[in-house]
C-alpha cells in the first residue's frame, strides 16, 4: 500500500511539474508575441518640443541628486582629499604632515556631523550621464535583429556591442561618505601615527577610503517623457474647452513611451506596464465623451501611478 501511495505521489508531482513547464512556455510565447507586436508600433506625431522634454530631465536630475547644500559636499570632499594627502605624506615619510592632514580630515568630518547629527552618508560627488542612443522602437527592432544574426553566426562580442546600445536612460552615480563611522577610523589612525605606527595607520586610512559608498541609479528616459506628456494633458483638460485632438496625440505619445521603456527591458516587463497602457486607453475614451469630466481624476491618478512606478523600478 505504501508503495502504491508513493507511486501516486510521484505521478502527481510529475503532472504538476509538466503543467508548470507548459504554463511557463505559454507565458514566454505570449511575452514574445507581445514584444513582436510592440516593435511593430509606429512612433506617433510628437506634440512636445525637445526643449520641453529636456526640462523634465533637468527636473529629475535636481530631484534625484538633491544638491541642496553645496557646502556639505565641499566639506565631505575635503575629508577625502585630506585622507589621501595623509597617505601620501606617510609614503613620503613626512610624518608631521601626515598627522596634520589626519587632524584636518577629522575637523572637517566633525563639522559635518555637528551640522547634521543624524546624517549617515554625506554626499561627496555625482556623475550624471544621459544615455539615449536609441530613439524609437523601429531602431530597437533593427538592432535586435542584427544581434540575433550575430549570435547565429557565433559572433558573440559583436552581439554584445549591439545590445549595449539598447538603453535610453538618465544614469546617476552618487559617491557618499559614511560620515557616521568615518571620523572614528581617522581618530584611530591618528593615534597610530602619534605612536609612530605609520604602517598600521596607512592600512587603516586605506580601509577608511574603501568604505566610500557608490550608489547607481538609472531612470528610464521614456518614462520621464511620458510623465511630461501626461502633465501637459492634465494642464489641457483643466481648461473649460480644450483641444481633444492635442490631448489624444499626447496620450498616444505617452503610451508609446511607456511601451518603449518596457521593450528596452526597464522594469523587467512588469505587469504594471499593461495596466498603465489600459489606463491611458480608458482616458482616451473619456476625453471623447463630452458628457462627463471623469478624465480629470483619471489623469491625476495615472500621473501619480506612473511616478510611483518609475521610482520603484529605478
Amino acid at each position: 500500500m505504501k508503495t502504491i501511495k508513493h507511486v501516486l505521489f510521484l505521478l502527481a508531482l510529475v503532472t504538476v511539474f509538466a503543467c508548470n513547464e507548459k504554463n511557463a512556455k505559454q507565458d514566454k510565447l505570449v511575452a514574445k508575441l507581445e514584444l513582436a507586436d510592440s516593435l511593430e508600433m509606429e512612433k506617433p506625431k510628437n506634440y512636445l518640443e525637445k526643449a520641453q522634454l529636456k526640462e523634465s530631465i533637468d527636473e529629475e536630475i535636481k530631484r534625484t541628486i538633491q544638491l541642496a547644500n553645496d557646502e556639505l559636499i565641499g566639506d565631505a570632499s575635503e575629508v577625502i582629499l585630506a585622507t589621501k594627502a595623509a597617505l601620501k605624506a606617510i609614503a613620503d615619510s613626512s610624518y608631521v604632515q601626515a598627522k596634520s592632514h589626519i587632524e584636518k580630515a577629522i575637523g572637517k568630518a566633525e563639522s559635518i556631523t555637528a551640522l547634521k547629527p543624524d546624517l549617515a552618508f554625506a554626499p561627496i560627488d555625482f556623475n550624471i550621464q544621459i544615455n539615449d542612443l536609441v530613439s524609437n522602437l523601429s531602431t530597437v527592432k533593427k538592432i535586435t535583429n542584427e544581434a540575433e544574426e550575430a549570435l547565429e553566426d557565433g559572433k558573440v562580442q559583436q552581439a554584445r556591442e549591439l545590445l549595449a546600445e539598447l538603453h535610453s536612460e538618465l544614469a546617476i552615480t552618487a559617491y557618499k561618505l559614511p560620515i557616521a563611522t568615518y571620523p572614528n577610523a581617522l581618530k584611530d589612525a591618528l593615534v597610530l601615527a602619534k605612536e609612530e605606527k605609520y604602517s598600521e595607520a596607512s592600512v587603516l586610512l586605506n580601509a577608511a577610503l574603501n568604505t566610500v559608498v557608490i550608489n547607481k541609479k538609472s531612470v528610464p528616459l521614456p518614462l520621464l517623457r511620458a510623465e511630461r506628456m501626461l502633465l501637459e494633458v492634465d494642464e489641457l483638460v483643466q481648461k473649460k474647452e480644450f483641444d481633444t485632438e492635442a490631448v489624444q496625440t499626447l496620450l498616444e505619445n505617452a503610451s508609446y513611451e511607456i511601451k518603449f521603456a518596457e521593450v528596452l527591458g526597464y522594469g523587467e516587463r512588469d505587469k504594471e506596464f499593461k495596466e498603465l497602457d489600459n489606463a491611458i486607453k480608458e482616458i482616451k475614451k473619456q476625453v471623447l465623451n463630452t458628457s462627463n469630466t471623469n478624465e480629470k481624476g483619471l489623469i491625476k491618478k495615472l500621473r501619480d501611478r506612473l511616478k510611483t512606478f518609475k521610482e520603484r523600478i529605478t
